[in-house]
């Protein structure tokens, strides 16, 4: 009896090993991504910035000052995408939510809030 429950232990303790790694690397496997950065009201109009693909040449949807404007990702470096809209170039940092916004020469920090949904 007791080398049956040792058996069936060892089995399950294979099963977890074996589990484990392909349970935690789903997201590799969702369909659908999506980033929301939330950063309110502020002097540079970006009110929010949706990015459904963190690719060079994909579509990012931002509100400026109310408005929903359109641009492309030109960049991206690890955990940075860039883009550029109405001639500001806007540095986005996918880990803390932090925006460095360059317009001419003045460069401005944002602070937003990152909302992630993956499916």
């Amino acid at each position: 009896m007791s080398q049956l429950k040792t058996k069936s232990k060892a089995s399950l303790a294979l099963w977890a090993l074996v589990l484990t790694p392909l349970l935690s690397g789903c997201d590799q496997f969702s369909r659908f991504n999506h980033e929301k950065y939330d950063c309110g009201n502020n002097s540079t109009g970006i009110n929010e910035i949706l990015i459904n693909k963190a690719k060079k040449g994909s579509t990012v949807s931002t509100t400026l000052n109310g408005v929903m404007e359109q641009s492309t990702i030109n960049k991206v470096e690890k955990s940075e995408v860039y883009i550029n809209l109405k001639g500001k170039v806007i540095k986005i940092n996918r880990e803390d939510g932090k925006l460095t916004v360059k317009e001419d020469n003045k460069f401005i920090i944002l602070e937003c809030k990152i909302l992630k949904f993956k499916m």
